[in-house]
């Protein structure tokens, strides 16, 4: 009997990130996770998901049952002189198929049995973040064979719905500007945080829409390598910006078709390098990224807004 209720609590603690088939990735119910905020090649196929909670150093959980059948060590690209950043690759047999587990550093071995929600080693931070980025687990689902290249065409399910307004007042409106303003309520020379209370929800994720889909994405306000951004949920009208590849219920978006302006309360524009939207099981936050590490950003109780349109040819 105590077995079964310590059972029920670890699992009343996580919820459902994403899905291949029968496997299911689980997070914990304070983490965010995002599909497309990434570079890496796995992000652009809709077949990986971030996982984002704690903190660098901070225990990271299991996203699955299974079993640890293989455990890779190895060093990472950086842009700091004589630094070296390793990266540990988790591959975890979970029935037919491994998933494949990216940014921790495994406590157990070859051969363990790890459960969901369970603890299973530490998050890392390596040469593949930026600055900016949270402590995540990087989670893909893979062939049993196949689990060791970069890329991957295994596209996952993403349990996003209907995105209505989280406050009353119905669904989200048709626009051809769309701007969320809000709080700063956490700086440092990484990121800020701000709140804006304008925010959306299927029920199961919350976010921030334009024209009836979540933001999940970085969008800069100037040049950045990461030249995407998805519009995830389901809607039957288009997508308010031009797609260029669509994947079940998600539409990817090339950044340079956009504009992203972010201005303080006086209307003022702030030079940033953009701002970052993922899903959150609970209240959603905006990141606003510098232009370069320690560069000034917004203090906490400051009032930002950040403005996003369509490019006009």
């Amino acid at each position: 009997m105590l077995l079964i209720q310590r059972m029920v609590e670890r699992y009343a603690c996580v919820k459902l990130a994403a899905s291949y088939g029968d496997t299911q990735l689980m997070a914990p119910d304070d983490a965010a996770a995002s599909f497309f905020k990434s570079p890496f090649r796995a992000h652009e196929t809709g077949s990986a998901v971030d996982i984002a909670y704690g903190d660098f150093g901070s225990p990271a959980s299991s996203p699955v049952d299974g079993v640890i059948v293989d455990i890779r060590e190895f060093e990472t690209p950086t842009p700091f002189k004589d630094r070296n950043f390793k990266e540990y690759l988790t591959a975890v047999r979970c029935g037919e198929l491994v998933v494949r587990i990216l940014h921790v550093k495994p406590d157990l071995g070859i051969g363990d049995r790890v459960r969901t929600g369970e603890d299973f080693g530490t998050f890392i931070r390596s040469g593949y973040f930026y600055f900016w980025n949270f402590s995540h687990l990087h989670v893909e689902v893979r062939m049993p064979d196949d689990y060791l290249r970069a890329t991957s065409n295994m596209p996952l399910d993403l349990p996003v719905g209907v995105v209505r307004r989280a406050f009353p007042g119905g669904a989200d409106l048709d626009s051809d500007i769309f701007e969320f303003t809000g709080e700063v309520v956490l700086s440092n020379k990484r990121y800020a945080l701000f709140d804006c209370p304008d925010y959306s929800t299927d029920g199961h994720f919350n976010g921030y829409s334009v024209g009836g889909f979540l933001l999940d994405g970085f969008i800069p306000a100037c040049d950045h390598a990461l030249h995407r951004f998805g519009l995830v949920g389901k809607c039957h009208d288009a997508p308010p910006f031009d797609c260029f590849k669509s994947i079940g219920n998600s539409h990817l978006v090339y950044s340079s078709s956009v504009n992203l302006i972010v201005f303080d309360r006086e209307n003022r524009t702030l030079d940033v390098a953009g701002a970052a939207f993922i899903l959150f099981f609970s209240k959603p936050l905006i990141k606003l990224v510098p232009t370069r590490y320690g560069k000034h950003l917004p203090q906490c109780g400051d009032v930002v807004s950040v403005q996003i349109d369509m490019c006009k040819d």
